[in-house]
């Protein structure tokens, strides 16, 4: 897959996080607050799959669900660089 290289790395970690996003995200975020919160009337995962999926359409919050575990990987990324910054030898 030639995973070693730089770019076609940074693409396929791009490429899982965004299907994470979109695929995983709706339903964790159903099944973590039915099982904190109890289900409420007409709650469902196709529901709130309908709801993010709507939401992209007109700008709200849904954004952060679909590009939340990329924006993860991209502070997890840069607090490592920072790290090895102040790790060098003075």
């Amino acid at each position: 897959m030639g995973l070693s290289r730089g770019w076609s790395r940074e693409l396929w970690l791009t490429a899982i996080a965004l299907v994470i996003g979109l695929a995983g995200m709706p339903a964790l975020i159903f099944y973590t607050g039915a099982s904190l919160l109890g289900r409420y009337e007409g709650a469902s995962p196709v529901r709130i799959y309908e709801s993010v999926y709507g939401g992209l359409k007109t700008g709200s919050a849904a954004w952060i669900v679909i590009l939340g575990p990329y924006g993860l990987y991209l502070t997890l990324r840069a607090l490592k660089g920072w790290w090895r910054l102040g790790a060098k030898p003075a």
